[in-house]
């Protein structure tokens, strides 16, 4: 009962629904007369520069004005009153920042305005929140290889960016040592997630850098506003139209030609794949009337074919050198309309398409291949009305939609995945026929709100927001992936009917056929915050968040629930938020913070699938041969005696058609999957301490002590643990419970992780010619699961779960992370400009087993943990590591890259101008590894076998501004 008169009171608090200005800028100050004191009554006009849009209002009683909801950039503030010379000044604001502009006014009847230009402080007062900015200088001068917006969130301390290779603008941060999940993609304040998987993709519908403004990150303490993430919040706003017609036109090329041969096409002596990428397109925007209404557009297109090597040491003839294809359309459209003096509207949608054909690994033959066509876009309309001269509110409507497929590229041709030979899973490679083929549409439709209040002179000035969001959801999925089975080999030999020991061990098969089901999800959240100036140099930040998620699942034949209705709800998700702030000299150019916050996370859909899917009865459900583990016939030398193996790896129709028919709702002989009633929403704590300071004009720099306690975290227990006859690996499973053939897995909130982090960095923004940011940050993650990914827990023995078996670093963790950026346009050069990233990780955890024994007979190998010393790989490129004993007890390799760009701004008429660059990634040809197997019965035990970075790569950029 308690938590609900806590929401109620929230939403009396709130007055109106609403959420956030997270894609909007905030203005505040004070006007007085020459002699400091209070001006009521000044007429103040705030105009953005290159729209002509406007926002008034006048100033308190205590001389204070308050403005909100105001698109990011440059503004002129002007301040009138009868008997006084008007003033301007001009002042840039910055996404999800508060600017402090104070204006003093002198006696007089000059009618020219003294205008004052300032920049826009580099450090907020006002706030608690850890994060960064990339603006859109800064994103035309900073290289990347695919220029995705993740890649530039990099740069920021804290924050690990990663390049998808197995999907197109699916590339990801980790944030303060936390999954890629936990991140909360935000374009134009709207929802832009992927409900199904979370950040584990990025963003839903992938944002141009061309038609971006600005970037927000917050990595820390976020406030109330912000929530459905632990993690981080990214905040993008896209460009507006403005009084003229601006644009750019643009172009990027590489190919192989302008490629290095990475590391194991040199070393296997295989050719050059044919690689390409060509991006081009361009932004227009401009008004439709003037001071009043403006469009904004951005068109991007890109052919894309990414090289890939395939190295399989065992089986030397599958090296080979290949490509994936994409193929992009990319558009956005941007609309803004100033109905009145205190009312604004406007509407932007982003659609894309990203086919992509032939997607490889490097641990895959050529028939082994995919296919994935993906269009995903979002769309969002806002109002924004100032309600008086203090409150202003902000409402809000979004929808987000992806329609996807991954499957064999065979599949779009026959129409049955179920006519296509099987995958075959050999031990350090797989070849044949992709099992995949599955489709997934999401949708989710948003609608939120903001008020907010500037109470002046109550103790202090307050910045209070109040709110709530809804969010709907729903996932229809087809799943038809593996109806073509997988035979499972304990080796690398080629298949030989003559050889029992080329003969698969098991055999894992979708039956009795495919599966379409629909899940839906109900999010809500409320909020308020108070923003507290008690003096001009302490502030105090609280807040107070409640969020809601409402999963409905149909409990059916679960004996853990009596109603198959009753699906659980966590209803006590009250997170209460405070920071203080003190600006720790008279200047006012240097600040101390701190806080304290609960965060919440939002379960994926990817999470309770399977609870949806593969319960008791289904007419679709994974079954093995044999179901008692696998057939200890090949690894001895003898024929298989499964009826599903002696013939070799061919699936026997008809004797799976005559145990499964099709069609038919059957009782699950696969793995099946419970939820569990007592099922919580995660969550973190996150302390914070640190130390920011302004060093002129245009320099800041920043020291921040982050800890963070993940609790309550996903993970799976077995209710039908095996027990091995044997500690042979072949031995056979017995399990528990007679009426259920395989595993039963029940997600419950078993797992923990804690981080520390100590940041820092260094920012010097865009001035004469020259910007600089760099970034170190020293961490440490720990706990007792991978990476809070409702991961199984592998070191349970029958009942006893010994989670503290399980405790090590997380595989995310790295000690060590730097990256600095530089540009610079050189003096008395004509135009010539450099620039350059470096960036430097400490390696990831790897866990070392001997998978050829189970001797705590539990029915996994993955707890069957090496004791502590040191290891070696055998073979080219091997490995000597030093083990520490336990889960993730070892380190894989580090990773280091430099690029650099050097070209020319040539500027013309009018602030146009031309750019020429060529970039050069990777300049050093740096070979970063991945993580190698730590299986010490792999042939690769310890030997990396892939790469993932590309070799050195030369890239041409032109690019026009007008």
């Amino acid at each position: 009962m308690r938590q609900w008169v806590l929401v109620v009171g929230l939403l009396c608090l709130a007055g109106t629904p609403v959420l956030a200005q997270q894609n909007f800028s905030e203005l505040r100050g004070r006007v007085t007369d020459a002699q400091g004191a209070a001006l009521p009554g000044v007429a103040i006009v705030a105009r953005h520069q290159e729209s002509g849009l406007f926002r008034e209002t006048v100033s308190g009683s205590d001389g204070a004005f308050f403005m909100t909801a105001m698109n990011p950039g440059p503004y002129t503030v002007s301040a009138e009153l009868s008997g006084f010379q008007p003033s301007q000044r001009t002042v840039a604001l910055l996404v999800g920042r508060t600017a402090t502009l104070d204006i003093q006014m002198q006696i007089g009847t000059f009618q020219e305005a003294v205008t004052v230009t300032g920049e826009a402080p580099l450090v907020d007062l006002s706030s608690k929140e850890i994060g960064g900015h990339v603006n859109a200088q800064e994103l035309a001068d900073t290289l990347s290889f695919n220029r995705n917006f993740t890649s530039y969130l990099g740069l920021l301390p804290g924050v690990v960016a990663s390049i998808s290779t197995a999907s197109f603008g699916a590339d990801s941060i980790n944030v303060n040592g936390q999954t890629v999940r936990n991140v909360n993609y935000m374009l134009d304040g709207a929802n832009n997630n992927d409900t199904f998987n979370g950040g584990n993709g990025g963003a839903q519908a992938r944002v141009p850098v061309e038609s971006v403004q600005e970037f927000q990150l917050l990595t820390s303490q976020f406030d109330a506003e912000y929530g459905s993430t632990s993690g981080g919040v990214v905040n993008a706003v896209s460009k507006q139209g403005t009084n003229r017609f601006r644009g750019s036109a643009f172009t990027f090329f590489q190919n192989d030609a302008m490629t290095t041969r990475d590391f194991f096409a040199r070393q296997n002596d295989l050719e050059k794949p044919e690689t390409r990428q060509l991006q081009w397109g361009g932004t227009l925007g401009g008004p439709i009337v003037r001071d009043k209404a403006h469009f904004f557009y951005s068109g991007e297109r890109i052919a894309f074919d990414q090289g890939v090597t395939v190295n399989i040491p065992a089986r030397p003839e599958f090296n080979r050198t290949d490509f994936e294809e994409t193929r992009v359309w990319n558009h956005l459209v941007r609309f803004d309309h100033q109905l009145t003096s205190n009312h604004t509207w406007g509407g932007r949608l982003l659609w894309e398409t990203s086919p992509q054909a032939n997607q490889l690994d490097t641990d895959w033959t050529a028939s082994r291949a995919e296919k994935e066509t993906d269009t995903d876009w979002t769309f969002v309309a806002n109002l924004n009305s100032v309600l008086s001269s203090t409150t202003v509110n902000t409402l809000r409507v979004s929808v987000v939609r992806e329609d996807v497929f991954f499957g064999n590229p065979q599949y779009f041709e026959a129409g049955s995945q179920v006519s296509l030979p099987p995958l075959l899973d050999y031990l350090s490679f797989q070849d044949q026929q992709s099992t995949r083929a599955t489709s997934r549409l999401d949708t989710a439709y948003g609608l939120d709100d903001t008020f907010s209040w500037f109470i002046p002179n109550r103790r202090g000035d307050h910045d209070v927001k109040a709110g709530f969001q809804y969010l709907y959801s729903n996932v229809r999925r087809f799943v038809a992936s593996n109806t073509n089975g997988t035979f499972i080999f304990s080796h690398d030999l080629a298949f030989d009917l003559a050889d029992p020991r080329t003969y698969p061990e098991r055999l894992s098969i979708r039956v009795p056929g495919a599966q379409d089901f629909l899940s839906k999800a109900h999010f809500f959240s409320a909020f308020i915050q108070d923003k507290w100036k008690i003096t001009e140099r302490l502030g105090l930040s609280l807040g107070l968040r409640y969020d809601l998620e409402v999963m409905p699942i149909d409990e059916r034949d679960n004996p853990r629930f009596s109603d198959r209705s009753a699906y659980p709800v966590d209803r006590n998700n009250v997170a209460p938020r405070v920071g203080v702030t003190w600006a720790a000299d008279a200047e006012r150019r240097s600040v101390v913070r701190g806080g304290f916050g609960l965060f919440f996370q939002r379960t994926p859909f990817t999470f309770t699938d399977a609870v949806t899917s593969s319960g008791v009865f289904t007419d679709s459900f994974t079954v093995l041969f044999p179901a008692t583990g696998v057939d200890a016939g090949p690894s001895r030398g003898v024929l298989p005696t499964d009826p599903f193996l002696v013939g070799g790896p061919t699936v026997n129709r008809t004797l799976l058609n005559a145990l499964f028919p099709r069609g038919t709702l059957q009782r699950n002989a696969g793995d099946v999957f419970f939820d569990s009633p007592d099922r919580k929403l995660p969550y973190a704590r996150q302390y914070s301490i640190g130390y920011e300071r302004q060093i002129g004009t245009n320099m800041s720099a920043s020291v921040d002590y982050i800890r963070s306690e993940q609790r309550d975290l996903h993970m799976r227990r077995n209710l039908n643990a095996p027990v091995r006859a044997t500690t042979s690996r072949t031995g056979r499973l017995v399990r528990p419970n007679p009426d259920f053939v395989q595993n039963v897995w029940e997600i419950g909130n078993y797992g923990y992780i804690d981080y520390d982090a100590l940041q820092f960095e260094f920012n010097r923004r865009y001035s004469r010619g020259f910007a600089l940011r760099g970034s170190y940050t020293l961490s440490k993650g720990r706990g007792n699961n991978e990476v809070a990914n409702n991961e199984i827990i592998i070191t349970q023995v029958e009942d006893a779960l010994n989670l503290d078996r399980n405790v090590g670093p997380t595989s995310i963790d790295r000690r060590h992370v730097m990256s600095a950026n530089a540009t610079w346009l050189v003096p008395r050069t004509g135009g010539l400009q450099l620039s350059g990233v470096v960036q430097y990780r400490s390696g990831t955890p790897i866990t070392l087993i001997n998978s050829s024994f189970d001797l705590n007979r539990n029915g996994r190998f993955e707890d069957e943990f090496l004791p502590a010393g040191t290891y070696r790989g055998t073979g080219p490129n091997a490995l000597t590591v030093e083990n520490t004993g336990g889960r993730r007890g070892a380190r894989g390799p580090d990773y280091a890259m430099a690029n650099v760009r050097a070209g020319y701004n040539i500027p013309l008429q009018s602030n146009r101008r031309v750019q020429v660059f060529l970039d050069v990634f990777n300049l050093t040809n740096r070979t970063n590894f991945n993580n190698p197997s730590g299986d010490q019965r792999s042939s690769t035990f310890l030997v990396p076998t892939s790469i993932n970075e590309a070799p050195r790569t030369v890239q041409l950029n032109f690019r026009i501004e007008f």
